[in-house]
């Protein structure tokens, strides 16, 4: 009987599937397996977990005849591979990667999910810029911790466009990206990763001294001392992405090179190589501590601080309370922030087994690409008293500069019947 042969087929073979299918279909004959049923089932046992993840709307619902075939021409190319492959042509054309294919089945639900990704972004980067604008326009808000916030806000706009449009991109047109372009953003990714690290870090030591050394703090940290204090990791966090690019662009990527996150980021493409990667891992092992932990002491040495000196001075005043409000709006911020780090970390390092499925690495790029830099706008805009209150003056002498426009474009009539009948009685 077929079911006590024993046969093991190779692994998929993704760039020569139509090789691969030729020598199975040999392995068959010699075996004398017929059955279209164990034909399918000895396929979907080869096939590795990026393949079947593509095709799994498939294996969870074959036809109920021809399974072997639809399986067939689903992998070489007349379904979803189409996408990637080329007519004539089972390879891809030179120094092109493909990205993660997230909302790719079924094709049905492409156009939603887009509409969906296009109305958070609007949103997102909408937020960003009404939080940046109303801390340009409202002089009271010409304060450091409000430079900080400013400086994270635009490091949230940049973070995200460097990731959604791409991956919009990704879901309506094609999942391919050039080596250039790929490089790009993962150049932009670990730059705003490393800088946004900073500017936390900054904002948790301007609210260590707004706190604990309040009488010296207009001396010590100025408006123009935060404006020049931010070059630094500019120019830090540029040198570490820079670094990224060079160990990887000498490198010949001879493996499949499917990257398995939504964007470029250095791991997912140093392991496409052909050569050892442990310098890349290494080194982004090391940035990644260097810039995570520094952050992490930051805020506990200040934190800590801040909590002792409120907490020996009376926590009941109003001064204080103040204080503790502001720190928490600072720590929910922190929080996100490092928990989507540690998140996209273990993601990264877990992707290549099988105890880390595909869809939690698509949580993990969400909430450092999506969920943080809707987050950070809505979070300081509800919880910061004095954003709100310029944000109200901000509407209102809006408002009024419409009306007094309208009113001088349209004036009353009633006003100006009454100034005639006045001319008539002085007469």
């Amino acid at each position: 009987m077929e079911s006590t042969i024993a046969l093991k087929l190779p692994g998929f073979w993704e760039l020569h599937a139509a090789v691969w299918f030729a020598q199975s279909e040999s392995q068959f004959a010699l075996r004398h397996i017929k059955a279209d049923e164990t034909h399918f089932h000895h396929v979907v046992s080869a096939l590795n977990a990026a393949t079947a993840s593509r095709v799994l709307s498939l294996l969870r619902s074959p036809p109920a005849d021809d399974k072997y075939g639809a399986l067939q021409r689903l992998l070489l190319g007349t379904g979803l591979m189409e996408d990637i492959m080329f007519e004539g042509n089972q390879s891809l054309p030179p120094n092109v990667f493909l990205l993660a294919p997230i909302f790719h089945e079924p094709a049905s639900i492409r156009p939603w999910a887009f509409g969906v990704l296009f109305v958070i972004y609007l949103v997102t980067i909408t937020l960003n810029l009404i939080l940046i604008l109303i801390i340009l326009c409202g002089k009271k808000l010409h304060k450091p911790v409000y430079i900080f916030l400013a400086q994270l806000l635009t490091m949230d706009i940049v973070g995200c466009t460097t990731i959604m449009p791409r991956l919009m991109y990704s879901i309506s047109e094609s999942i391919m990206i050039t080596k250039p372009a790929c490089f790009i953003q993962l150049f932009f990714v670990s730059f705003t990763g490393t800088m946004q690290s900073y500017i936390l870090s900054f904002m948790a030591i301007d609210r260590y001294l707004a706190v604990c050394h309040p009488l010296r703090y207009n001396v010590l940290l100025t408006n123009s001392r935060a404006h020049k204090v931010i070059l630094l990791p500019v120019c830090w966090s540029s040198l570490l992405a820079g670094i990224f690019l060079v160990l990887l662009i000498g490198r010949t990527f001879c493996k499949y090179p499917e990257i398995h996150k939504v964007g470029c980021i250095n791991m997912a493409v140093a392991k496409l190589s052909c050569e050892d990667f442990t310098i890349n891992s290494l080194y982004g092992i090391a940035c990644t501590s260097l810039t995570t932990v520094s952050l992490i002491v930051v805020v506990v040495f200040t934190y800590t601080r801040i909590l002792y000196v409120c907490l020996h001075s009376g926590p009941s005043s109003k001064g204080n309370r103040k204080a503790l409000h502001t720190c928490v709006t600072h720590c929910l911020v922190l929080s996100l922030f490092i928990f989507s780090i540690v998140f996209a970390l273990i993601s990264l390092r877990m992707s290549s087994t099988n105890y880390f499925p595909q869809y939690l690495q698509h949580v993990s790029d969400s909430l450092f690409y999506l969920v943080q830099p809707l987050a950070n706008p809505i979070i300081y805009g509800l919880r910061t008293a004095e954003i709100r209150r310029s944000l109200t003056r901000f509407t209102n002498v809006r408002i009024f500069q419409n009306k007094i426009i309208s009113w001088h474009r349209y004036p009353d009539p009633q006003s100006s019947v009454l100034k005639q009948l006045n001319c008539v009685s002085d007469e």
